[in-house]
């Protein structure tokens, strides 16, 4: 059992290369409803992470989690997030597409009740370190839709003058198009709206497709499907790919590509989770970038560190001077009821002694625990003084 300290940060996090889409995808669903107390869910291709501040024993958080998940508490769940937020963690180091998405999950844990504001710090210093990071790039960025032309050219050889097919015209349908047109194949977009399809077509130089391309898809080298909902395809559709040598790419999460069309695929089918697990090529950096964004995780992790000890040791200090004014307080009232007669001037003059002598007696303990650099301070006034 992992232990976590009131107001620690614990990441649940749910990838390809343990966790199936299916099992994702359910998780995401019990996330967004806990979301909702301040938390955050983040949801890519390969990912569904779910970061909360812990109120107690996280067990009810981590008992959420599917077979593969794993719970990160404290220092290991900030250092993740920065991870994350760099691209170091990602399949494709460095990719932008992470970082985007990360910024959608913060504007809609916002807007959704508001993020706590720990993890508000937290990402708000994760975003500032991702813009940097992307800053180092040299050349021109990298995605998944990289890493899914290499694979598939490994599959079905370069890509150049051939048919490539695009199902989707969202963002990864966006990427998946202009990287294959950059390689010079003939591209094709098709969409479930048309006037998307036309739209991205005309946006990178391709030819627009009917969702379902009927038997001419026997045609096409490989295809990439990037969709939200099934890629449904008439049987006749259905065979001519099958009988086809070309390699499909199923991006979506949950898969597009479902029963008898998966089944007669067999092999030919590559999973959005498959490439999760794919060895690093050419699209991977040198290691001095990644030497570089380890240093900027490090400095970014410090630095939530100290503003969080910082916030802990503000608190711990304004808890108290609370519970030394109350305390004053009620001494004071208890004289005054056992002294009705005094005189305002003797009041007055009993008040400002006492609070002088509060004042002096929280002097040390204050300046302590605002040099305590280890937190040492501030757990001694908190056990001392049972705050």
């Amino acid at each position: 059992m992992i232990l976590a300290e009131p107001g620690s940060v614990v990441a649940l996090l749910t990838h390809a290369r343990h966790v199936p889409a299916t099992e994702r995808e359910r998780f995401a669903v019990q996330a967004r409803e806990r979301r909702r107390g301040g938390g955050l869910v983040l949801e890519t291709c390969h990912r569904v992470e779910a970061y909360f501040v812990a109120e107690g024993d996280p067990a009810d958080l981590e008992a959420s989690l599917p077979d593969g998940g794993r719970m990160l508490v404290g220092p290991a769940a900030v250092r993740h997030a920065i991870s994350v937020a760099v691209g170091r963690d990602s399949v494709v180091v460095g990719e932008d597409q992470v970082l985007h998405q990360l910024r959608q999950s913060v504007a809609a844990a916002r807007d959704d009740g508001g993020l706590d504001p720990t993890l508000e710090r937290l990402f708000t210093l994760g975003l500032r370190a991702g813009r940097r990071a992307r800053s180092w790039r040299q050349g021109p960025a990298l995605s998944m839709a990289d890493l899914v032309l290499a694979t598939l050219e490994r599959r079905v050889g370069p890509v150049r003058g051939r048919r490539v097919l695009v199902v989707g015209a969202g963002e990864m349908g966006r990427l998946t198009a202009r990287a294959a047109s950059g390689a010079g194949a003939d591209v094709w977009i098709a969409s479930r709206t048309a006037a998307r399809a036309d739209a991205l077509a005309a946006q990178v130089g391709a030819q627009a497709s009917p969702f379902d391309p009927g038997p001419g898809i026997g045609d096409v080298a490989a295809i990439v499907v990037a969709l939200h909902g099934p890629w449904l395809i008439a049987p006749s559709t259905v065979e001519a790919l099958a009988a086809s040598p070309a390699v499909v790419a199923d991006l979506s999460v949950p898969p597009a590509v479902l029963g008898a069309l998966a089944n007669r695929l067999g092999a030919r089918l590559v999973s959005g989770d498959a490439l999760a697990l794919a060895e690093p090529d050419a699209t991977t950096p040198g290691n001095g970038l990644i030497a570089r964004l380890e240093e900027l995780v490090d400095a970014t992790t410090a630095e939530f560190t100290v503003w969080l000890d910082g916030r802990k040791q503000r608190a711990t200090a304004r808890t108290l001077a609370e519970r030394a004014e109350r305390e004053r307080q009620a001494e004071l009232d208890d004289l005054w009821r056992r002294l009705p007669r005094l005189e305002p001037e003797v009041r007055e003059v009993i008040e400002g002694m006492s609070r002088h002598f509060a004042a002096r007696l929280l002097r040390e303990p204050l300046e302590r625990l605002g040099q305590d650099p280890d937190g040492r301070h501030e757990r001694a006034v908190r056990d001392l003084f049972g705050l």
